[in-house]
């Protein structure tokens, strides 16, 4: 498994926004073939952690060079919030 997270830092006001944009454009993810879940977490000072699982790094892949990616990351107006973000990647298996 491949897992890709990335930890966001944003504004308190920025913060409910970003959390309703995952929630609209995660379900998507769930066209692209490797797709096995996304998780939003809240870290205790407030940043965001979205993490993403899929079967392999290639099945990552192919959601970030899609057209639907690029439309995730501009924001639903095109323009970006201004986060800053780290990504960090992981392989794993599901023990339990």
């Amino acid at each position: 498994m491949f897992i890709a997270a990335n930890r966001i830092e944003v504004s308190e006001e920025e913060q409910q926004k970003m959390q309703q944009g995952f929630a609209h454009n995660a379900p998507n993810l769930k066209e692209f073939d490797g797709f096995l879940g996304f998780e939003l977490w809240t870290e205790e000072d407030g940043a965001l952690l979205a993490v993403s699982r899929w079967e392999s790094k290639e099945a990552f892949e192919g959601y970030i060079h899609s057209d639907m990616f690029k439309q995730h990351h501009g924001g639903e107006s095109g323009q970006k919030m201004q986060p800053r973000a780290k990504v960090t990647y992981y392989t794993g298996k599901v023990i339990s």
